[in-house]
């Protein structure tokens, strides 16, 4: 462990963050430093004296703090990126081959390996782990996700462990084992644009529900809130049962494990203005589902879907206006239409909020 010495603030702890925000504003924080601790106090190291109007300016804030000098911690400068850290151990045609982006699930890191990087896969995993503090384990993605109960197909390349972890966001709690169930946190900005628009007292179906992350989220922000969410998988059924309890939303979230269909026909018809089709690779198959479980005046279809990238978003769109008209709605409005995300290098997950009245 190094230790250097610097000029330092030492501040209130109730203050730390506001001198904090002040103090990147102006670079002037030493990089690799760490903080230190003094009682009901923090020492934080800078990289210069203050001047006489930026302690002015802190003061007029009301920020506590006090000139000192200490010695502090030097924290080994860790790669920010997979590239940054392989760079001087795979060639160039091999460095370019390594993903740009990843997935991190609690303590898991999901990463997709092209072909020609499967033997360098657990010296990649290693890296993984070592830029990611806190992941204990990294998944390979060796299929795409398929089949009824949406699950692809991974092999471990480095770490120890079981595949089920604890996943965190907006201050839900999500447990799940990415090798039995379907879960991205790419969504995690599309879960939170959805539950904004939840008003007080809606009854909502989240009909592809998986462990639940829309309907649980929804279920914490949303007062008066009745979510039914539905999943024929067994084990995110599992999982969904398991997460309600523990984001304490039992009286908000009603986990029902079946086919979408089905309960939609049966236990929510005519009951729901608000419908969630989180299911982009089969959810035009499931219009009719939506219907069904839709109030008789209408409401909110929040359709996914995936769309080629040879054909053109607005006609796929359009088309499916139509269906939704064939189904006796008078009113179709896809609204907000925009594409979430590129998946692999043949579709886009496109997003919609289809208005639904007069039927």
């Amino acid at each position: 462990m190094e230790l250097k010495r610097f000029r330092g603030l030492r501040v209130a702890r109730e203050d730390c963050e506001s001198l904090l925000k002040f103090l990147r504003e102006r670079s002037l924080l030493v990089k690799g430093a760490r903080f230190k601790r003094d009682g009901l106090w923090i020492i934080v190291p800078v990289e210069r004296q203050l001047k006489d109007e930026e302690k002015a300016s802190l003061n007029s804030s009301g920020i506590k703090f006090e000139d000192t000098e200490d010695e502090f911690e030097i924290q080994e400068a860790r790669p920010s990126s997979l590239h940054e850290f392989l760079a001087e151990k795979l060639p160039p045609h091999l460095l370019a081959s390594v993903p740009r982006s990843y997935d991190l699930i609690g303590e898991i890191v999901v990463l997709e390996l092209p072909e020609e990087l499967k033997e360098h896969g657990k010296l990649i995993g290693e890296a993984a782990m070592k830029i990611n503090k806190g992941a204990r384990l990294v998944l390979n993605k060796i299929s795409d996700i398929s089949g009824t109960f949406r699950i692809g197909g991974y092999e471990v390349i480095a770490g120890e462990g079981p595949t089920e972890t604890v996943h965190r966001e907006h201050g839900c709690v999500y447990k799940l084992d990415p090798t039995k169930v379907f879960f991205t946190p790419r969504l995690s900005t599309e879960r939170v644009r959805v539950a904004s628009q939840v008003r007080r007292g809606e009854t909502v179906a989240d009909l592809f529900a998986g462990v639940g992350p829309f309907s649980i989220l929804i279920a914490k922000k949303v007062q008066d809130v009745k979510v039914y969410s539905v999943d024929k998988n067994p084990s995110a059924f599992k999982y969904l049962v398991e997460n309600i309890k523990l984001n304490h939303v039992d009286e908000k979230v009603s986990a029902i494990l079946g086919d979408a269909a089905e309960v939609a026909a049966k236990n929510l018809k005519g009951r729901c203005s608000r419908i969630i089709m989180n299911l982009p690779a089969g959810s035009e198959l499931f219009l009719e589902a939506a219907s069904n479980a839709l109030l008789r005046e209408g409401g909110i279809v929040h359709m996914h879907i995936f769309v080629n990238r040879y054909e053109k978003v607005g006609e796929r769109i359009s088309a499916l206006e139509e269906r939704f008209r064939r189904l006796g709605w008078g009113t179709v409005e896809a609204l907000n239409v925009r594409i979430i995300r590129e998946v692999g290098t043949r579709s886009y997950h496109v997003a919609s909020d289809v208005r639904l009245a007069d039927r």
